[in-house]
């Protein structure tokens, strides 16, 4: 290890004992590596604690819960439901070769919560799969059609 390494190896020690948030935004001794210590769950970060996964998605519960169902369909997941009344967000166990449970809760008006909890020994890249196509089940707001209002007040959807 070089001095380099070893000056930024103590300033990172020192700081992260002192509470300091900023120190790991410094290069690594590498010089080209950032270590990203901060990032808003808004914005589809999936974010890891030991067995734990959480990603917060800007859709109702319900929206949510049915791209959660329709993606462990595409999956061939087995799954069986934990809560089916209820009414802040749906729970789910999967079987089979990759055991996973999934809850979808509500945390705010049009914010959901996912959290993934894998096994001991389970594969978060499944996790991972399972959270992308998540994502392209969750219909985009450019997918909704238009609507317009005729004299009698009926409402027609428009095609492009």
């Amino acid at each position: 290890m070089t001095k380099r390494g070893i000056f930024f190896f103590l300033l990172l020690a020192a700081s992260l004992l002192s509470g300091c948030v900023a120190a790991p935004l410094i290069p690594a001794a590498g010089g080209a590596q950032v270590i990203p210590v901060i990032g808003a769950s808004y914005e589809g970060y999936v974010v890891w604690k030991g067995r734990e996964s959480s990603r917060y998605y800007t859709y109702d519960t319900k929206t949510v819960c049915q791209a959660i169902k329709q993606s462990c369909d595409q999956l061939k997941l087995e799954t069986e439901i934990q809560n089916p009344a209820s009414e802040n967000g749906c729970s789910l166990d999967t079987k089979g070769k990759y055991h996973m449970e999934i809850n979808a809760s509500h945390s705010e008006e049009n914010l959901t919560k996912v959290v993934i909890t894998i096994e001991l020994f389970g594969d978060k890249q499944y996790a991972e799969l399972l959270y992308r196509t998540i994502d392209e089940n969750i219909p985009k707001k450019t997918d909704i059609k238009p609507t317009t209002t005729d004299a009698v007040l009926k409402t027609t959807t428009t095609d492009k």
